[in-house]
């Protein structure tokens, strides 16, 4: 079977969107398959922090790039719903799409369920629904989990059977390590071991950041030990003038970390996972942490019910007062962390490369 694969990122695409695609292709390579990547390049690129070019590379050029090539494949996949527009330029060839989550459209329509006050207004996603209106042309539709494909079927009227679930992929990077590689790490960035440590990802709105820095705000005062955080990700200006604002400074670090084998030693240091997010397509950090056997704490809302299953503890994002009592009971137990080193890798094993791998060339063979 000859398989096609379409991703195209610039410098405004999200992060966990380059990591996923990284993971598929990776494990898809191991598969019985004649695999052939493109992605699209222009010398423009390097201008692509500027929406205008960003707009002009995506919707101008990477379409005329893709129409010349005419690339013949028994299947053309396109990794990311934000190219689903590459549709009438794609070579002969059953057509697929992977669409992450519906983010854009849900907060425009203010059905992220956040508070008046943080909602504001918000511009309509033209050129994101104009990706999404070529859906439907597509002869399947791949989605991280039930829940956006839920999404799909209530706000695009996508029909069901054409929508097929295949989870992201966890890396092998992630499980437990080796206590010596831990300490390592912790000397490497000077991390302090006389406290709990809790850990939150990423820099968009919907990380609900506000929230979690509450909830540490509040553990420092009803507990009797210190507790810190530790942001990874993208810097955020917004989030370090949240942390002045409530005179956290002291307590909180942040690290950019791009190579996910120290990420994964991260989520083996930490005490505790904190993921109040108010929408997640599917929630890659809660999968990462349970793979190392990192307590979780996180939010009753999007695709992370599915994700972490009953090893998860789950609250309302806003509830500040019910996340921190979680927390402070994960973080007070050890009987928490050593139950979870059992159970956290097994439950992620539906994650792993060659299991989700397997579960998408299944896809392309009923095609």
């Amino acid at each position: 079977m000859n398989v096609c694969y379409y991703r195209c990122f610039e410098a405004d695409r999200r992060v966990s969107m380059q990591i996923y695609a990284d993971y598929f292709l990776e494990a898809m390579s191991h598969r019985p398959l004649n695999i052939r990547g493109y992605q699209p390049a222009s010398s423009m690129e390097r201008f692509s922090s500027s929406r205008l070019v960003m707009r002009y590379l995506r919707y101008v050029h990477y379409p005329r790039a893709v129409a010349k090539l005419k690339l013949g494949a028994d299947v053309h996949h396109v990794v990311d719903h934000g190219y689903a527009h590459l549709l009438p330029h794609l070579g002969a060839g059953k057509k697929v799409v992977t669409v992450h989550d519906l983010i854009p459209m849900l907060h425009w329509k203010g059905l992220l369920g956040m508070p008046g006050s943080l909602a504001g207004r918000v511009r309509k996603p033209v050129l994101n629904q104009y990706s999404l209106s070529f859906l439907d042309g597509f002869n399947q539709v791949v989605v991280p989990s039930q829940n956006t494909a839920a999404d799909l079927v209530t706000h695009l009227s996508l029909n069901e059977n054409k929508i097929k679930v295949v989870p992201a992929i966890i890396g092998e990077q992630f499980g437990v390590a080796d206590k010596a590689a831990v300490s390592d790490f912790v000397a490497e960035y000077s991390l302090e071991t006389d406290c709990k440590w809790l850990m939150v990802t990423g820099q968009d709105f919907y990380k609900n950041h506000l929230t979690s820095l509450k909830v540490l705000k509040a553990l420092n005062k009803q507990s009797n030990f210190t507790i810190k955080m530790i942001k990874t990700g993208v810097p955020s200006e917004e989030f370090n003038q949240a942390v002045k604002k409530l005179k956290l400074e002291g307590l909180v670090r942040s690290v950019y970390l791009q190579d996910t084998r120290q990420l994964a030693l991260l989520y083996n240091f930490i005490d505790c996972l904190l993921f109040p997010s108010i929408y997640e397509g599917f929630g890659m950090p809660v999968a990462e942490a349970l793979a190392c056997g990192t307590p979780v704490v996180s939010s009753d809302r999007g695709s992370l019910p599915e994700v972490g299953g009953t090893l998860v503890t789950r609250l309302n994002p806003y509830d500040v007062h019910g996340l921190s009592k979680a927390v402070y009971q994960l973080i007070s137990s050890k009987q928490a962390r050593l139950s979870m080193r059992q159970k956290g890798p097994v439950w992620v094993a539906q994650f792993r490369p060659a299991t989700v791998a397997e579960r998408m060339e299944k896809v392309y063979q009923n095609l």
